[in-house]
């Protein structure tokens, strides 16, 4: 009888050995960082960028710096915008949407719009996550997808929802877009074009 059990315990044992094996090595592999982010696009995206927007709020000048961040896993987005022109209408439109006095709206150009956020993709479903915090102290978060040389992501946040699209024109040429949803449901459009900011040769 002792002979018999001593065997059932030296087969479990040669079952359980491997299998504390494999669960010490997915604990291993969990601790792990994933490899570096690969995404040819995200790395062409790297650089200082400048140009110009445009939307029912006005005309913009923009900047963006974009680099790689946390050991490569992220690609880290620094954006600045500048109201630099807007129509009678537009104030029309923005006295209205945000409830003030035209007057008031005046006082929109000039000022100056700052937001950052990390961007990368899932290793374990290809899908892009995204996060975005602004100088209005707000913060959304984005899911989406790659199609080509460009990327969608569905922006959620306390302004509403939105949609952007990004996309390479040219070597050094970037194109976005998007289609904001305010609370109350209208939809707003806008387009900003940025060139590469050419480095000077050291």
């Amino acid at each position: 009888m002792r002979s018999t059990a001593l065997l059932l315990f030296a087969v479990v044992a040669c079952f359980a050995l491997p299998l504390v094996a494999q669960e010490k090595d997915a604990a291993q592999d969990a601790m792990m960082p994933p490899k570096a982010l690969e995404d040819d696009l995200f790395k062409w995206m790297v650089g200082e960028w400048e140009g110009w927007g445009t939307s029912p709020m006005g005309k913009s000048q923009d900047w963006q710096k974009i680099e790689m961040g946390l050991d490569d896993q992220f690609v880290m987005i620094h954006y600045t915008g500048k109201t630099v022109e807007m129509t009678p209408e537009q104030m029309k439109m923005a006295a209205k949407a945000h409830n003030m006095p035209e007057e008031q709206v005046k006082g929109m150009i000039g000022t100056v719009y700052k937001g950052m956020g990390p961007m990368t993709i899932n290793p374990m479903t290809g899908e892009i996550m995204a996060y975005w915090f602004d100088s209005m102290r707000h913060t959304y978060t984005g899911t989406g997808k790659r199609d080509g040389n460009k990327y969608t992501v569905n922006w959620e946040g306390p302004m509403g929802s939105s949609v952007m699209n990004v996309e390479k024109t040219g070597d050094d040429k970037m194109t976005m877009t998007f289609d904001q949803k305010d609370p109350a449901g209208n939809v707003m459009q806008s387009r900003a074009e940025f060139t590469r900011k050419k480095m000077a040769a050291k």
